[in-house]
């Protein structure tokens, strides 16, 4: 039952027809759950009426790329996995089947024109928070396997040919972006590898975890005091790298470290490591303690991709807390923090026309919006931030651990060491100093993750 606080203020503010900030207590689940479907519903409102106009299961139009619909319903499916709620789960299921493509490796050919492996492996982690939230099994095929072949096509791009390694950020040669070599391209396998390896008992995911975080390490897309960087040039051999730092970089990162400190039987060097990525998160927190996309907020110039980057970080870390439990209570500070600030900035008018801010504490500086009005990153980030929470208590994630179905993975290209713990925690010594602030400005309005 929903707390008896929380369902009257909303309703009198719906009977009154006037706008009014989402009432959440923070230490009631109740509530919690209250304003999470409050903010789930202003999503699938917007998802409702543009599939009667477009017919096309899974996508979300103009301007939003297709990562971010990747980004919408993994939320959506989160937010059946924490709540046990499954009133979107039928659309939610439509959707990630009908983006899978031929190949079964969420490759469609409608997107080829702009398909990069950040842009799969978004979906890719969907279909495996599928699995792990226990949604219905799809018409063929499961949502473990859909996983395991993104992880497939993506180590057979492992590029060595320079840089010796990483993973470019586009597929496709003629996309524009093709020589970079990102933290998020590289860092999503690295999450991936990671998450496959705790449910299948699979070494070669651990294997793989190892190589890809190693690399990211030795290149200098992670320094030695644990912040992310943008990106590199493989033209360049990736001497020189582009120090802009995002939000869901950087928890991402948090969120497979923590897995490999699980993994490794709390190994001592991955406590270091998770403490150090922790620690260094402070850098994306306000003087209140919410998330804050450092980057941008403060020039207002956010792109529409970076506006949904901090309720991907507060998933991620509340995922990060869940798995390494010795940092839960610093990480769920910030989610407190991030949670208050982001119901604080959203107003509802009826049940299904929420509008939400990009800046949390400083909501003066621009109009709040809906889904429906170009402010789907904004939604998502309140949903995202306030259902968080919930990782707390929930097992749903860990709840098909070791399982045995489908646990083939390939076995080549992996490295020597299979300990479970990181083989280096440094930049490489050969990284040289950040592209000059023209080219990375350009780096980062050039982004779509």
């Amino acid at each position: 039952m929903l707390a008896r606080s929380s369902v009257l203020s909303l309703a009198f503010s719906l009977l009154a027809g006037h706008a009014t900030a989402l009432p959440l207590d923070v230490d009631s689940q109740d509530s919690i759950k209250s304003v999470a479907k409050t903010l789930a519903n202003g999503i699938v409102s917007f998802y409702d009426a543009t599939l009667k106009e477009d017919l096309v299961p899974g996508l979300f139009p103009d301007p939003y790329y297709w990562w971010e619909s990747g980004l919408a319903f993994n939320a959506l499916i989160d937010y059946y996995g924490l709540t046990n709620d499954s009133e979107y789960n039928t659309r939610v299921s439509e959707a990630l089947q009908h983006q899978l493509g031929d190949s079964k490796a969420f490759m469609p050919a409608n997107q080829t024109k702009s398909l990069g492996n950040d842009d799969q492996s978004t979906w890719g982690l969907a279909s495996l928070s599928a699995f792990e939230a226990g949604l219905s099994a799809p018409t063929s095929g499961s949502w473990l396997q859909f996983a395991q072949n993104v992880f497939e096509t993506q180590i057979a791009r492992w590029d060595t040919q320079s840089c010796d390694g990483g993973l470019k950020w586009q597929i496709f040669s003629f996309n524009s972006g093709y020589n970079y070599k990102n933290a998020i391209s590289s860092g999503q396998l690295f999450l991936l590898a990671a998450r496959l390896a705790e449910h299948t008992g699979n070494g070669t995911y651990t294997q793989w975890a190892n190589k890809v975080y190693n690399w990211t390490t030795e290149i200098g897309l992670v320094s030695d005091d644990y912040h992310i960087y943008d990106g590199t040039d493989d033209t360049s051999n990736c001497s020189t790298v582009n120090h802009i730092q995002w939000s869901n970089n950087h928890a991402m990162y948090t969120e497979g470290v923590a897995l490999m400190y699980k993994l490794s039987n709390s190994s001592q060097a991955w406590v270091d490591t998770v403490k150090g990525f922790v620690n260094a998160s402070s850098v994306f927190t306000d003087d209140n303690g919410a998330l804050r996309e450092v980057a941008c907020e403060g020039n207002g110039k956010c792109s529409i991709d970076q506006r949904a980057f901090k309720g991907t970080a507060a998933r991620s870390f509340g995922r990060a807390a869940q798995a390494a439990p010795f940092v839960a209570d610093s990480i769920y500070k910030t989610l407190g923090a991030s949670a208050k600030a982001a119901a604080s900035s959203c107003t509802v008018n009826t049940e299904d026309d929420v509008a939400c801010n990009f800046y949390w504490n400083e909501q003066s500086i621009e109009e709040s919006g809906t889904a429906s009005n170009g402010h789907l990153g904004e939604v998502l980030n309140a949903l995202q931030a306030v259902q968080a929470l919930l990782w707390r208590t929930s097992d749903f994630s860990n709840s098909t651990s070791n399982s045995t179905a489908s646990a083939n993975a390939t076995s080549s290209g992996s490295p020597s060491d299979t300990s479970g713990a990181p083989q280096s925690t440094g930049a490489g010594s050969t990284v040289a100093a950040s592209f000059t602030f023209a080219i990375a400005v350009a780096f980062a309005a050039a982004l779509s993750c």
